[in-house]
């Protein structure tokens, strides 16, 4: 907030906090987003994307690369990584390359116009046209950097093969702080909860039919989807999903401030993972979350992949791809927690997740920067 730009200076390194002046992409979202005037906000996302090829002027960015020539005349730093998302960050560090010579990587933390699950999640005629122009301007800007880093394997390997660039894999991992976290007392009823906003892809049926089997059993659960109401449209389909007679059982909320967010998981008895379809390489950013927090994770259903393998290393894992084997994992975390072996999953999986850590996942940075 404000209008001045704020540095604030270490003894390893500055940080520059910038104004933010929402752009005609965020004020139009705001205006019409999510209301019957949506078709003006996607006719100004066409506006914006195109506008994209000569300036970011009209974007929230604005005031970026001015900064960073600034820093760059000061101090002539050599080398830059820009993270995405937002990717038209990458067009800053196009510029700085075309202007000034400088050295940049890209960092996806998400891929953009390969990305399987925006495109799904948006589709349409519009959301097609706008993909395609964003992939002239991904091969364009990122064509500039030295290589990229992704978050997993699969992500790393297929934007290596679209870019034609040299690629590292460096995952989201979790915050040190999250192990230092004092408990909570648990809720009064086991709860599982889902951090985070849903994709279409993501098939609730089956936590939904082990709820389903819990309550003819007289053993119901609470089911707490955690800042899923953020997404409109996925909100309602959770709740339209929702059998009458489960809905007393099942919650949604919007998103919510962090240190209450955490307050929520830490309060929760396990943590829900669910696959996104057959979709393959994409291990959610909430699951380093989860693992951090020391808690069982339900993979339900399971992705066969990355996510199941991370939680199985840690120890901390139960899978299931059914509605009867979702409810007898349950059963199983239950009786963890009535036999006291809680304590002694989370100090087992220590060992196993601290290779997560940011700290620890930061040190292939080594390999990327070629020191």
């Amino acid at each position: 907030m404000g209008n001045n730009v704020r540095q604030e200076i270490f003894d390893t390194h500055e940080v520059y906090y910038l104004p933010f002046q929402p752009g005609i992409l965020d004020r139009a979202y705001l205006t019409f987003g999510e209301s019957a005037l949506r078709p003006i906000f996607l006719l100004t996302k066409l506006f914006d994307v195109f506008m994209a090829r000569f300036t970011l002027k009209f974007t929230s960015y604005a005031n970026f690369l001015s900064l960073a020539k600034t820093l760059y005349k000061k101090s002539e730093f050599k080398a830059t990584i820009i993270s995405g998302e937002p990717f038209y960050l990458f067009r800053i560090g196009y510029s700085l390359h075309r202007e000034l010579n400088v050295r940049w990587i890209a960092d996806y933390r998400d891929d953009w116009s390969t990305n399987e699950l925006q495109m799904e999640n948006s589709g349409g005629a519009i959301r097609k046209c706008i993909a395609n122009i964003e992939s002239k301007y991904e091969k364009k800007w990122v064509g500039t950097a030295e290589s990229i880093i992704s978050v997993s394997s699969i992500y790393t390997d297929r934007l290596s093969k679209f870019l034609g660039k040299k690629g590292f894999t460096i995952e989201n991992g979790f915050e040190e702080e999250l192990l230092e976290l004092k408990p909570e007392e648990l809720f009064p009823v086991f709860t599982l909860t889902y951090s985070g906003v849903l994709y279409p892809s993501q098939d609730l049926s089956v936590i939904l039919g082990a709820l389903q089997i819990a309550l003819n059993n007289g053993q119901p659960f609470h089911l707490l989807f955690l800042g899923a109401g953020f997404d409109v449209k996925q909100g309602r389909r959770i709740a339209d999903s929702i059998p009458i007679d489960l809905r007393p059982f099942v919650k949604i909320t919007d998103r919510l401030p962090r240190a209450l967010a955490l307050t929520e998981l830490h309060k929760s008895h396990a943590f829900l993972a669910m696959a996104y379809g057959s979709m393959k390489g994409i291990p959610s950013s909430k699951l380093y979350e989860y693992l951090a927090l020391g808690k069982p994770v339900l993979l339900c259903p399971s992705d066969a992949d990355v996510m199941e393998q991370m939680i199985a290393e840690s120890g901390l894992g139960f899978v299931a791809n059914s509605a009867e084997g979702c409810y007898q994992q349950i059963l199983k975390i239950k009786a963890h927690y009535e036999q006291g072996e809680i304590h002694e999953l989370r100090k087992n999986s220590l060992s196993e997740i601290m290779k997560y850590s940011r700290f620890n996942q930061l040190q292939h940075i080594k390999e990327v920067l070629g020191d």
